[in-house]
């Protein structure tokens, strides 16, 4: 629209300098659109070819490699804790003991019954010894029966004491709706009344501690006395030669009954399977814990991953072994990427990504913190600087210098970083790119190519730099 207007007004001025002068040439004329319309200076450079890698930011969580939730195998009454959370504890530690008072017993009663089946096979191998044996029997019977006599006088005793069983369980259900009104409002009143409830509960206990040993002795006693009964009488309808093999199963099934008792008591005393951190603990003294909940959680944070979402196009463009950097307050960490999810989550459509820490031991687990991981890559790509990119209805283009113009040059751009972006479509590598601003820099327009910049001379580039924006003045 300038040049147009210039060169209507052009005659108009010509014939005003006709009638005050002698007119106005044609040489003026053409040096004066010449002067309208400049060739703007700019720089070029060929398309260059690099390896990019395009980087995203993520929100992630940290998690051990190796979590384990500690059940025990039998429960009871916990004698005692020895680890609390946070505390360090190594496989084969004893994490909590299960009171084994009654499976003790037990033990015991296998033990002798096991015994004596060894002793009755012994007889019966030897062929000798049946006058010996309906002694031994006998005599087992009078001593278990006494002992069945006595257990029952002493229960009776204690059941005439006046301890109430009813009263006691009233007792206890006070304390335990004390403890638990305690947890749940810590105030003076609910810390009274757990108090008060404790004393009466602890006055209690020791007579119902007797009490119980009285029935489980009488109880032990009682079955004792049936077994000696019962064994004298499989004796007496079974003789020697039956009896060998009748002994050699009960020998069997006692060694049997033994063993497992041996091992239910093992299970008392519940173990660290694995070396790491307590990380929740659920057990407590003097509280009945069962087998179905966890007791402890540990975490082996000697190997520490991170994971977090990405789209299925990212996660296709990751590798196994691909670098990410992890965040987490204004600590850096290293880590590679050890597992990508082949099935997206049903609830957000996205992929699972898995890195693993070189050292982050010292994070907690379940933190959230901030990976940069890389979403793309680009291997000896054909690039461009970003500054030479400009955008029109979202689509990239650039200029290139051909034969003294400037031509706009549609581009499909590929994988970017914060310098270079990769040229899919639209340059060829012979392609003149213009690397600098100007704001007359247009389709078509005129432009003159500065010779390329001396390394390391700034004095030049100052210069050359002056010369650009005293043409890009005058253009204006």
């Amino acid at each position: 629209m300038k040049e147009l207007l210039t060169k209507r007004t052009l005659p108009i001025f010509c014939a005003a300098l006709m009638v005050g002068a002698a007119g106005c040439s044609p040489a003026a004329t053409e040096a004066a659109v010449i002067e309208e319309n400049p060739a703007i200076s700019v720089r070029t450079q060929l398309p260059t070819y690099a390896s990019l890698e395009q980087r995203a930011t993520f929100a992630g969580k940290i998690s051990p490699d190796e979590t384990v939730a500690v059940l025990g195998k039998i429960g009871g009454t916990v004698q005692q804790t020895n680890f609390e959370v946070g505390d360090t504890v190594r496989k084969g530690q004893v994490l909590y003991v299960i009171d084994p008072s009654d499976i003790q017993l037990a033990v015991d009663q296998a033990k002798i019954a096991y015994e004596t089946a060894l002793k009755n096979v012994e007889i019966a191998e030897s062929g000798s010894g049946d006058s010996l044996r309906e002694l031994q029997y006998k005599t087992a019977i009078d001593t278990a029966q006494q002992a069945y006599e006595r257990a029952r006088d002493n229960l009776d005793l204690a059941s005439d004491d006046d301890f109430d069983m009813s009263e006691f369980r009233k007792v206890r259900k006070r304390w335990k709706d004390a403890t638990k009104a305690y947890d749940k409002n810590q105030n003076d009143g609910t810390w009274k009344e757990l108090l008060d409830a404790e004393d009466d509960y602890y006055d209690l206990l020791g007579d119902y501690t007797d009490y119980q040993s009285y029935v489980t002795s009488f109880e032990s006693a009682y079955t004792n006395y049936e077994n000696a009964l019962e064994q004298y009488d499989i004796y007496k309808k079974q003789q020697t030669g039956e009896n060998r093999e009748t002994y050699e199963l009960s020998r069997q099934a006692a060694e049997n009954a033994y063993q497992q008792a041996l091992q239910k008591l093992s299970y008392t005393q519940v173990t660290a399977p694995i070396d790491g951190i307590i990380e929740e603990k659920y057990v407590t003294t003097h509280a009945t814990f069962g087998t179905s909940s966890p007791a402890y959680v540990i975490s082996n944070k000697s190997i520490v991953n991170v994971e977090f979402s990405v789209s299925a196009d990212i996660a296709r463009s990751m590798a196994i072994g691909d670098a990410v950097e992890v965040e987490s307050g204004s600590t850096v960490y290293r880590a590679e990427i050890v597992e990508i999810g082949n099935a997206a989550s049903s609830s957000s459509g996205l992929f699972t990504v898995k890195a693993r820490l070189e050292d982050g031991s010292d994070l907690f687990t379940g933190v959230s913190v901030k990976l940069t991981a890389i979403t793309a890559k680009a291997v000896d790509a054909m690039t461009i600087p970003l500054s030479t990119v400009y955008y029109e209805s979202g689509n990239a283009y650039v200029y290139v210098a051909k034969e003294g113009t400037a031509v706009k040059t549609p581009v499909t751009l590929g994988v970017s970083d914060n310098e270079l972006a990769e040229v899919l479509q639209g340059l060829s590598p012979e392609d003149e790119l213009i690397t600098t601003w100007n704001p007359n820099l247009n389709d078509g327009v005129a432009i003159e190519i500065l010779e390329p910049e001396a390394s390391g001379s700034s004095e030049a580039g100052a210069a050359e730099s002056s010369e650009a924006d005293a043409a890009s003045g005058q253009e204006g």
